[in-house]
Protein backbone atom coordinates (compact mmCIF):
# COMPACT_ATOMS: atom_id res chain seq x y z
CA UNK A 1 0.00 0.00 0.00
CA UNK A 2 1.69 3.25 -0.89
CA UNK A 3 2.21 6.00 1.28
CA UNK A 4 -0.46 8.83 2.35
CA UNK A 5 1.51 11.66 1.01
CA UNK A 6 1.23 9.41 -2.47
CA UNK A 7 -2.38 9.49 -2.52
CA UNK A 8 -3.57 12.52 -0.86
CA UNK A 9 -0.83 14.89 -2.10
CA UNK A 10 -0.49 13.45 -5.46
CA UNK A 11 3.52 13.06 -4.72
CA UNK A 12 5.19 10.90 -7.59
CA UNK A 13 6.28 7.45 -6.62
CA UNK A 14 9.55 5.81 -7.20
CA UNK A 15 10.14 4.10 -10.45
CA UNK A 16 12.44 1.91 -8.84
CA UNK A 17 11.15 -2.09 -9.22
CA UNK A 18 12.47 -4.64 -6.89
CA UNK A 19 14.92 -7.67 -8.07
CA UNK A 20 12.79 -10.29 -6.00
CA UNK A 21 9.32 -9.61 -6.74
CA UNK A 22 9.29 -7.46 -9.50
CA UNK A 23 6.75 -5.10 -7.26
CA UNK A 24 7.64 -1.07 -7.61
CA UNK A 25 8.61 0.71 -5.03
CA UNK A 26 6.18 2.18 -2.83
CA UNK A 27 7.97 5.67 -1.47
CA UNK A 28 7.40 8.65 -2.67
CA UNK A 29 10.41 10.57 -5.14
CA UNK A 30 12.23 12.82 -3.76
CA UNK A 31 11.63 16.33 -5.36
CA UNK A 32 12.39 16.77 -8.92
CA UNK A 33 13.92 13.09 -9.32
CA UNK A 34 12.33 9.35 -10.22
CA UNK A 35 13.57 7.77 -7.95
CA UNK A 36 13.25 7.65 -3.65
CA UNK A 37 16.23 8.53 -1.24
CA UNK A 38 16.94 4.93 -1.04
CA UNK A 39 17.08 4.04 -4.82
CA UNK A 40 19.64 6.87 -5.80
CA UNK A 41 17.51 10.11 -6.16
CA UNK A 42 19.90 12.40 -8.04
CA UNK A 43 18.94 15.73 -10.44
CA UNK A 44 19.95 15.04 -13.62
CA UNK A 45 22.30 18.42 -13.75
CA UNK A 46 23.99 16.96 -10.12
CA UNK A 47 25.19 13.93 -11.92
CA UNK A 48 29.05 14.53 -13.71
CA UNK A 49 30.18 13.19 -17.14
CA UNK A 50 32.95 13.09 -18.90
CA UNK A 51 36.44 15.03 -17.20
CA UNK A 52 34.24 16.54 -14.46
CA UNK A 53 33.31 12.34 -13.20
CA UNK A 54 35.64 11.72 -10.14
CA UNK A 55 36.09 8.10 -11.73
CA UNK A 56 37.42 8.97 -15.22
CA UNK A 57 40.66 7.54 -16.39
CA UNK A 58 41.42 8.79 -19.73
CA UNK A 59 38.67 8.96 -21.90
CA UNK A 60 39.24 6.62 -24.48
CA UNK A 61 36.28 4.85 -23.77
CA UNK A 62 33.48 7.73 -24.30
CA UNK A 63 30.75 7.40 -26.47
CA UNK A 64 31.98 9.42 -28.75
CA UNK A 65 35.06 7.30 -29.52
CA UNK A 66 33.25 4.29 -29.52
CA UNK A 67 31.17 6.02 -32.33
CA UNK A 68 34.33 6.99 -34.10
CA UNK A 69 35.58 3.49 -33.52
CA UNK A 70 32.65 1.89 -35.16
CA UNK A 71 31.89 4.18 -37.77
CA UNK A 72 35.53 3.21 -38.41
CA UNK A 73 35.28 -0.92 -38.24
CA UNK A 74 32.02 -0.97 -40.49
CA UNK A 75 34.00 1.50 -43.33
CA UNK A 76 36.96 -1.65 -43.12
CA UNK A 77 34.38 -4.33 -43.27
CA UNK A 78 32.66 -2.72 -46.22
CA UNK A 79 35.90 -2.31 -48.03
CA UNK A 80 36.97 -5.64 -47.28
CA UNK A 81 33.28 -7.04 -48.93
CA UNK A 82 33.97 -4.58 -52.08
CA UNK A 83 37.47 -6.60 -52.53
CA UNK A 84 35.83 -9.87 -52.18
CA UNK A 85 33.29 -8.78 -54.83
CA UNK A 86 35.43 -7.58 -56.99
CA UNK A 87 38.05 -10.32 -56.71
CA UNK A 88 40.95 -8.34 -55.26
CA UNK A 89 41.28 -10.61 -52.72
CA UNK A 90 41.48 -14.30 -51.85
CA UNK A 91 41.89 -14.53 -48.16
CA UNK A 92 39.53 -15.36 -45.23
CA UNK A 93 37.19 -12.98 -44.34
CA UNK A 94 37.77 -11.20 -40.64
CA UNK A 95 36.00 -12.96 -38.26
CA UNK A 96 33.90 -11.31 -35.06
CA UNK A 97 31.13 -9.11 -34.83
CA UNK A 98 30.18 -6.81 -37.15
CA UNK A 99 29.75 -3.19 -36.53
CA UNK A 100 26.87 -1.13 -35.82
CA UNK A 101 25.10 -0.15 -38.49
CA UNK A 102 26.99 -2.80 -40.80
CA UNK A 103 25.39 -3.91 -44.04
CA UNK A 104 26.68 -6.64 -46.34
CA UNK A 105 27.53 -5.52 -49.88
CA UNK A 106 26.54 -7.65 -52.51
CA UNK A 107 26.59 -5.46 -55.65
CA UNK A 108 29.21 -3.75 -57.50
CA UNK A 109 26.53 -0.67 -57.49
CA UNK A 110 26.98 -0.99 -53.69
CA UNK A 111 30.76 -0.91 -54.08
CA UNK A 112 30.44 2.66 -55.93
CA UNK A 113 28.35 4.02 -53.30
CA UNK A 114 31.27 2.85 -50.83
CA UNK A 115 33.72 4.32 -52.03
CA UNK A 116 31.97 7.64 -52.84
CA UNK A 117 31.37 7.46 -48.87
CA UNK A 118 35.44 7.06 -48.41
Amino acid sequence: MPLSSITKHRAKQCTAKSKRTGLPCKNPAAYECRACRMHGARKAESIKRGEQHPNFVHGNRTLEAQAEQSATSRRLQQIEDAMHLLGMTTAKRSRGRKANGYCKINLVNEVKKVLEDC
